[in-house]
């Protein structure tokens, strides 16, 4: 057996102690606010930032980590019956190209749940003002290139359960920027989290 040692991982930027979770690649400063990717044990900087509650709730408020995905999504062709047109950007419905941030959850959770929250936020992009918070922030089970293929699965969600029947959906996506949100939760009896901004319960 080799050996091996267990190494603190302090904040490059204060030099203060960093809290890991176990398969955690991720780890935010509480007391500095820097985010670090931990890439083959060393730490490299990644934006961290938080969302402000918007409901009032019962219970513990905790954060969970989400991938903010800035992606450049061009839509060659969208064939379907119904006569049902998309407006994925937020512009006119001839639009075909355009900026989507996508909110996808880092951490562990049912995949239909997963799905749902991911879907109620891309689509109502509800965080106006992301800002530094003094709090813990852990369970990154989702990477970058989860985050990349979660947001490409959403966008061909969000088409095909539009109200027409999609036949054909040729695409391409660019990844612009690929930050970390924190969104506050309550935790609820039964292990229920109810989301602080949309009132979701996963």
């Amino acid at each position: 057996m080799s050996d091996f040692k267990l190494v603190a991982i302090k904040c490059k930027t204060c030099d203060s102690g960093l809290v890991v979770s176990l398969n955690d690649n991720i780890t935010y400063c509480q007391s500095c606010g820097s985010g670090w990717e931990i890439i083959d044990g060393e730490t490299k900087p990644i934006e961290i930032n938080f969302a402000s509650a918007a409901i009032r709730g019962d219970g513990e408020m905790i954060y969970k980590p989400f991938w903010l995905v800035t992606a450049n999504v061009n839509i060659h062709e969208r064939e379907s019956s119904g006569g049902f047109l998309s407006n994925l950007f937020g512009g006119s419905k001839e639009q075909t190209s355009g900026t989507i941030k996508f909110y996808v959850p880092a951490f562990a959770c049912e995949l239909e749940k997963m799905k749902n929250l991911a879907l109620a936020f891309t689509s109502s992009n509800p965080v106006a003002s992301p800002q530094k918070f003094n709090v813990k922030l852990v369970g990154f089970n989702y990477g970058k290139e989860d985050a990349k293929k979660l947001s490409e699965f959403l966008l061909i969600t969000i088409e095909a359960e539009k109200s027409d029947t999609m036949k054909t959906f040729n695409y391409d996506i660019s990844y612009e920027k690929l930050e970390i949100l924190g969104i506050p939760f309550y935790r609820l009896p039964n292990n229920i989290l109810k989301d602080a901004l949309m009132g979701i319960e996963i």
